[in-house]
């Protein structure tokens, strides 16, 4: 395992001052273990708005670049619905490992992954729980990072208990003319910390 890099990117050192750690949040009952290492979650074919999200990972409290992270990523489909998992869930979205991934970062701390626009589903009467994506984030070095990505402009947002607005991005579009397909693009920066600051 290769240590934190020691290279400060330049847009990082503008952060010095001001960065703050990623905020943490539950993992909730839908990870699985043994996600297949792969930066594209879904086929090719998967129904859905293509979505790619890419960023830096950095380490608090300078701000460097955190090389070799790994990148732990889980995602509903378009209806809602989780892979792996038993009844409904599995029968409708039944591809193993559907959606989930893991990756790393590179020698600049960038991590990159293409996916879909994840759906809703119901929480409890009278929650939905909006369009996120879970991303867990590790490295030795680092304390471990359970995040969600929350999208702008969701409407369900404000009655998540776990939604935030510092894990909110904002989507660009772009419209392919040929296809008249649509794909998203979005930008989420992480901030860990160092092993030796836990409490």
């Amino acid at each position: 395992m290769r240590p934190i890099s020691t290279w400060i990117a330049r847009g990082a050192r503008t952060l010095l001052a001001t960065c703050l750690p990623t905020a943490d949040t539950v993992r909730g009952p839908f990870y699985r273990r043994g996600a297949p290492w792969r930066t594209r979650l879904c086929p090719i074919d998967e129904p859905g708005e293509p979505l790619s999200i890419s960023g830096t990972i950095i380490v608090l409290p300078d701000c460097r670049p955190v090389t070799d992270a790994v990148v732990d990523v889980w995602q509903t489909n378009t209806r809602g619905l989780y892979s792996n998992l038993f009844g409904l869930a599995r029968r409708s979205n039944a591809r193993a490992f559907n959606l989930r991934g893991r990756l790393r970062s590179d020698d600049a701390g960038r991590y990159q992954f293409d996916s879909i626009v994840p759906g809703r589903y119901p929480l409890f009467w009278p929650l939905t729980r909006p369009r996120h994506i879970h991303v867990m984030v590790t490295h030795p070095e680092c304390e471990r990072l359970i995040t969600q990505i929350y999208f702008e402009g969701d409407n369900y947002n404000r009655c998540d208990p776990w939604w935030l607005t510092s894990t909110t991005i904002r989507l660009e579009h772009d419209r392919e003319v040929a296809s008249g397909r649509t794909t998203s693009t979005g930008y989420f920066d992480i901030a860990l910390r160092f092993r030796r600051f836990r409490k």
